[in-house]
């Protein structure tokens, strides 16, 4: 058949599928299709001839046997596999004559098939949301001064401080903020220690939260050599779980005491937080400097939350119940994530399990919102972003982190994850400065190729 003819043929068979849409909210619709008879009909020509290629029938040759033949032998084979191909194939076309962006896999509904009747089907489906936009350029917004004072600094260095401390061993009782070295045993379920359980040579520091206050308590006050013993209660949802709502007794003995001891902060403390400082001067204009980025860095994270909250405020839209309920999933696995690291087990109450599921829910509603606000956005806008505005990043990166720009160029390599994950806050990045009215990224010349 010529080319011509396939157009030919291919828009007659258009015209005869008739498409309704319905909008069931939460991005939901509902597409009601029928199909002309003779459309199936023709479906079943087509599956038909592939039949006759391959089938075997008694008396015939393979692929010999009269087409009149099979078809009376295979009607409903015929009948199911026309229409098992004609549903995504009808399908694709209402998504297509309708404009619509579907979100997932269709659910069909309510197929019925009549004789000389046209065939008639229901598709549930989501849909991307359509979003109408006003007012989102030049948003104004909340700012903040940004200062950092000289009692913000000094705790920077106090926290700097502790971190360069040294433990030297001294001869007197364990106190707090102390590092004991100790031997332990547990007890086994006869009461009698387990030597195959011991723990030797074991570094903790006192107060530091790393051991049960039992446990410290019996510690504080004894000296180098001496033994003690601590009784503890393991809580029912302890992890791990072979301890869960066990008691075990331990028998310790002190083999060392170390005492902190905090540096004075004067120029030689700078060099020794980094070799670059020549004097705690230095060391201070260093920290104020990067506080100071810290909190630009967040002050413009929230104007530009904030600009977001005010447009969709100002152009509200729904968004798809399956994105919902995926986000959220996986929202519930980071929290149980965390429960588990902290040995806490999941919530019991049921009003705080209500509490915690609108959380998710808002947290997930607002993620996906933004989500796709910002793609409108960038859409409208024409925001592309080329390999031009790639190696520019690149090279910024490079400079910023003081490593070579290959290493860097390597690790955003084309056609991987990151690459595009890198193209994406790009693209976001030109979103928000438009959003802001902050001064725009020069635009990409034409011609420059795109990612």
């Amino acid at each position: 058949m010529a080319a011509g003819e396939e157009e030919m043929t291919e828009e007659k068979r258009r015209e005869g599928i008739s498409v309704e849409v319905t909008e069931d909210g939460d991005c939901r619709r509902t597409i009601s299709i029928e199909v002309e008879p003779g459309i199936l009909e023709d479906e079943k020509t087509r599956v038909l001839a592939g039949l006759a290629k391959d089938v075997t029938i008694p008396g015939f040759r393979k692929g010999k046997a009269p087409k009149d033949t099979i078809r009376r032998r295979f009607a409903e084979e015929i009948h199911n596999e026309a229409v098992k191909s004609l549903l995504p194939d009808v399908y694709a076309h209402a998504v297509s004559s309708e404009s619509l962006r579907p979100i997932g896999d269709p659910v069909f509904r309510d197929i019925l098939i009549e004789d000389d009747e046209p065939l008639k089907f229901r598709v549930e489906v989501e849909v991307e949301p359509v979003i109408d936009l006003e007012g989102y350029k030049n948003v104004k917004v909340k700012t903040e001064e940004i200062s950092v004072d000289d009692e913000e600094i000094d705790r920077v260095l106090e926290s700097l401080r502790e971190r360069h401390a040294d433990f030297e061993p001294v001869e007197r009782e364990a106190a707090t903020s102390d590092v004991v070295v100790l031997d332990y045993i547990p007890s086994g379920d006869d009461g009698e220690l387990d030597e195959s359980k011991k723990v030797e040579d074991y570094p903790v520091q006192l107060g530091a939260g790393q051991l049960f206050p039992e446990f410290e308590e019996a510690i504080i006050g004894k000296k180098q050599g001496e033994e003690g013993s601590a009784e503890i209660s393991y809580p029912d949802d302890y992890k791990p779980e072979r301890l869960a709502g066990e008691t075990v007794r331990y028998r310790f003995t002190v083999k060392e005491i170390k005492e902190k001891r905090l540096p004075e902060i004067d120029d030689a403390f700078a060099a020794k937080v980094d070799e670059k400082f020549t004097s705690l001067s230095e060391l201070r204009e260093d920290i104020g400097r990067r506080m100071k980025e810290e909190k630009e860095e967040e002050a413009r994270r929230k104007m530009e939350e904030a600009a977001i909250d005010s447009i969709l405020d100002a152009n509200p839209f729904d968004v798809p119940g399956t994105m919902i309920d995926r986000y959220k999933g996986e929202l519930e696995k980071e929290d149980e994530k965390r429960r588990e690291m902290a040995g806490v087990g999941a919530e019991e109450d049921e009003e705080k399990k209500k509490e915690i599921d609108a959380l998710f829910d808002r947290i997930a509603r607002r993620s996906i919102k933004r989500f796709f606000l910002i793609d409108r956005i960038a859409g409208l806008e024409d925001f592309m972003v080329t390999d031009v505005d790639v190696e520019a990043e690149i090279e910024q990166i490079a400079a910023g982190s003081g490593r070579p720009a290959d290493e860097i160029r390597s690790y955003f390599e084309k056609g991987g994850e990151q690459r595009r994950n890198l193209m994406g806050r790009i693209r976001e990045r030109r979103v928000f400065d438009l959003i802001l009215g902050r001064e725009p990224e020069k635009k990409p010349e034409d011609g420059e190729e795109k990612d």
